[in-house]
């Protein structure tokens, strides 16, 4: 009876347990199943992640020093069932994806606990000495996290290997597609939109596929290859993301690109690539991997792109607003509250207004650079502009919406860069409206620059602003810095502990004609 018991209270931790691995499995979902990055986050967070009521099941070691076997085991149980029943529920911003690699990596973690409690259990048949046991049980709970680091150690070399057969395949597939034109876009910032843009002009004349989302990774990447790329195909785009360098060039072995694109360099991800030269080196890789009959287009309004392009020996088309010597350029620009109006130029003499939904001189941008590339396959100004009239915002990249019927909401949540979130603050500028409100959580993995470029975000932000909401105390304070050096009226100046914290406090001081801008949204691993 006492075994029934004991394996009651074994299961009732299993079960908790459980649960607090699936949160640890959202985290190393977020830090790209990297080990390394997913131990500086337990050690960034350990503070968090110990939870105090973790231990409350110590009490059942009372008893069971004084050998009250039924007591322990009742209190024990109604531990965990009161853990469990008050775990709570945390509404997450970017929701754990079942794949089948996390699958594997869950069922491993399982398994591991399993193999403990197997052990914890032989030990109470097989010995009148529980305490250490069930102390190490209570230990182990709140360090759930290390159980996930040890899984995904033990699964990298079976995941290296299953990814590398998907990764050849896919290569493989896309070698044998002689008619197939594939176009890479990488670049600090814009890539997205840009990939989403250039998909919807050249739809109008091929028959195109793009990676889609953020899919800009070698699975990623491999996964729309094998699953959605068909030889009636003409276009392939393939959106490129790195976090070190060679990871552009591992993305160019798979899909072998004739065109790239260059979309900005900054200092976006410092903290992965440790300088601002590995960067301006990683996103180069694309333009090295083109042919010698390949074709390289460069934004050179950017400092970074600018002195690559100088170096570059094939085919290449520069386009930008200020510099000189371009094929496409943009004048007159001008933003509305339905989005933006400018003038695109060719070296040709001709002109075309162009009309577009998206706004942010960035966007303007990111419509030259896909328009350069429509153009070189063969479509014209006046074709593209109609195409882009209908083009929508991708979400949350400043993306215009009605907060209520009287105020305008500009979402930039996606993420944040100091060039993007400087564009954005001259977006909020010219908009017409009353109060002009920013609400943010600053700017993240900007290495040891990152507490400069928030301060100066903070800065800027003063001089625009009518009221800032911020969102994290710790994680906004060198904005708080740069607000306080402006003298900013600390009236003006709400610190949320959450956004939905936020949120709440926005809804409460917004008002008719008002204009607010969300600008940025931490995923949940940078969460206070």
């Amino acid at each position: 009876m006492i075994n029934i018991f004991f394996l009651i209270s074994l299961i009732m931790y299993l079960v908790y347990s459980i649960w607090k691995l699936r949160k640890d499995l959202h985290m190393i979902q977020l830090n790209s199943y990297v080990t390394n990055r997913f131990f500086k986050w337990i050690k960034q967070n350990f503070v968090n992640i110990i939870k105090a009521k973790d231990f409350l099941p110590a009490f059942a070691l009372i008893p069971l020093y004084f050998e009250k076997i039924y007591v322990f085991n009742l209190i024990w149980i109604a531990c965990y069932c009161f853990l469990f029943l008050t775990r709570g529920k945390v509404q997450e911003k970017k929701k754990l994806v079942f794949t089948n690699r996390v699958k594997r990596l869950f069922t491993i973690s399982i398994l591991l606990i399993i193999l403990v409690l197997s052990i914890i259990y032989s030990k109470v048949l097989l010995s009148n000495n529980l305490i250490i046991p069930f102390i190490f049980l209570i230990l182990l709970n709140p360090l759930s996290s290390i159980v996930m680091l040890t899984s995904n150690l033990l699964i990298t070399p079976v995941e290296k290997s299953i990814n590398r057969w998907f990764y050849n395949d896919a290569r493989k597939k896309i070698k044998q597609m002689n008619r197939l034109t594939v176009i890479g876009i990488t670049g600090s910032f814009g890539k997205t939109t840009t990939k989403y843009i250039l998909n919807k002009i050249l739809s109008e004349k091929y028959n195109t596929l793009m990676t889609p989302e953020s899919y800009n990774t070698p699975m990623g990447i491999t996964k729309i290859i094998r699953t959605q790329l068909k030889p009636t195909h003409d276009i392939f785009i393939a959106e490129m993301g790195a976090m070190q360098k060679g990871d552009i060039s591992e993305l160019c072995r798979l899909v072998s690109p004739k065109i790239g694109l260059l979309t900005a360099i900054g200092e976006q991800h410092l903290a992965s690539f440790g300088s601002i030269e590995n960067i301006i080196s990683t996103k180069n890789e694309l333009i090295d991997s083109l042919p010698d009959d390949g074709i390289a287009f460069f934004n050179m309004d950017n400092l970074y792109i600018r002195e690559l392009a100088e170096r570059v020996k094939i085919t290449s088309i520069f386009y930008g607003i200020e510099s000189e010597n371009l094929r496409f350029s943009a004048k007159y620009i001008q933003y509305t509250s339905k989005g933006t109006i400018f003038t695109v130029c060719d070296n040709n003499g001709n002109e075309v207004v162009f009309k577009s939904k998206l706004l942010g001189r960035h966007n303007v941008y990111n419509i030259l650079a896909a328009t350069s590339v429509a153009c070189e396959l063969g479509m014209d100004l006046m074709t593209i502009s109609h195409a882009i009239k209908n083009i929508i915002p991708v979400p949350h990249r400043l993306e215009l919406k009605n907060y209520s019927q009287d105020i305008t909401l500009i979402d930039d949540a996606y993420n944040s860069n100091p060039v993007g979130s400087e564009m954005a603050l001259e977006v909020l500028k010219e908009m017409k409206g009353n109060k002009k409100i920013l609400v943010t959580p600053g700017m993240i993995e900007l290495s040891d620059r990152q507490y400069d470029f928030n301060k100066a975000f903070g800065i800027k932000a003063s001089r625009i602003c009518d009221y800032i909401v911020l969102v994290g105390k710790r994680q906004t304070f060198p904005i708080q810095e740069g607000l306080k050096e402006e003298n900013y009226p600390i009236d003006k100046i709400y610190i949320a502990n959450s956004f939905n914290n936020a949120n709440q406090h926005l809804q409460a001081i917004v008002q008719s004609g008002d204009v607010v801008l969300f600008e940025n949204d931490l995923p949940d691993n940078y969460n206070e």
